[in-house]
């Protein structure tokens, strides 16, 4: 896998600047004031705190630094062993591991999530230069793209996890990696999980504010997606009128809920994505 920073980014994706990271080595070095240190190595950006950090393992769905911090990376989603396709989660790791394992990551400042883990941006330092650690985790097949999480950034989400998915890297290299709306008992299973489903519409209807998409003829046990009808109004391109949609082959992601069937609520249209092509 080959990264350039030139193309780590689409226009209008937020950046970040990449800076040259202190000697790591130096753990017992005092932090300098008004710096953050964590795992020995820091240093202060103008736009707040810019840390330095390598990876050391991957668990839950989260990166293992050498600090001792857990770290979520922004605009992708790790796959955990709670998914019931146990190849899922092993491939996804495998691939992570062959990416970042002992690399050097540069973070921006973020937030914690529940766990009390680090939600944040970084780049991952490489020999051609800095790259999005998103970019380079979907690339290689070890994440699936959230754009809904970085709105700037979905069309660049996508098209590095298109890349992994036309070549069948990682997690890509197994079927159960997008699933079959029509499999409504595998979808089922995913309640609670972050997953990837594609089908052919059968109806779509606006009701209550909301767009449903029926992926079946029963939409009470079918499974079923739903977005905020003004969010599918302002899609930039044509699609989602529901007149139009129906005959449609679409990627949806996000959460599996269940309510009478299993159910994809789509916080925006960056969650939907039309096949180019109907199938």
């Amino acid at each position: 896998m080959v990264l350039s920073a030139a193309s780590a980014h689409a226009d209008g994706c937020p950046k970040l600047k990449a800076m040259t990271p202190p000697a790591l080595e130096s753990a017992d070095a005092a932090p300098a004031a008004g710096r953050s240190q964590v795992g020995g190595a820091s240093s202060a950006d103008e736009g707040g705190q810019t840390t330095w950090q390598v990876v050391t393992g991957v668990r839950d769905g989260a990166l293992v630094l050498s600090g001792g911090e857990m770290l979520v990376p922004r605009g992708v989603v790790l796959p955990t062993r709670l998914n019931p396709e146990a190849e899922i989660p092993a491939l996804a790791e495998a691939a992570t591991r062959a990416v970042l394992l002992g690399r050097t990551l540069q973070l921006a400042p973020g937030e914690r999530d529940r766990h009390g883990r680090q939600i944040a941006d970084a780049l991952l330092l490489t020999p051609q230069g800095a790259v999005p650690l998103s970019r380079a985790l979907l690339a290689a097949g070890a994440a699936y793209a959230d754009p809904v999480a970085v709105p700037a950034c979905a069309d660049d989400l996508r098209a590095a996890e298109h890349e992994a998915r036309a070549t069948g890297v990682g997690l890509w290299a197994s079927p159960a990696a997008r699933l079959d709306a029509a499999n409504i008992a595998a979808v089922a299973d995913h309640v609670g999980l972050f997953t990837v489903v594609g089908g052919r519409v059968r109806a779509a209807n606006e009701a209550r504010g909301l767009l449903y998409l029926n992926f079946g003829p029963r939409w009470r046990e079918d499974v079923t997606a739903t977005l905020p009808a003004s969010r599918a109004a302002r899609m930039s391109r044509p699609g989602l009128a529901p007149a139009i949609l129906p005959g449609t082959f679409v990627d949806v992601r996000g959460v599996v809920n269940q309510e009478g069937g299993p159910m994809l609520a789509l916080r925006t249209a960056a969650a939907l994505e039309i096949e180019e092509q109907v199938r």
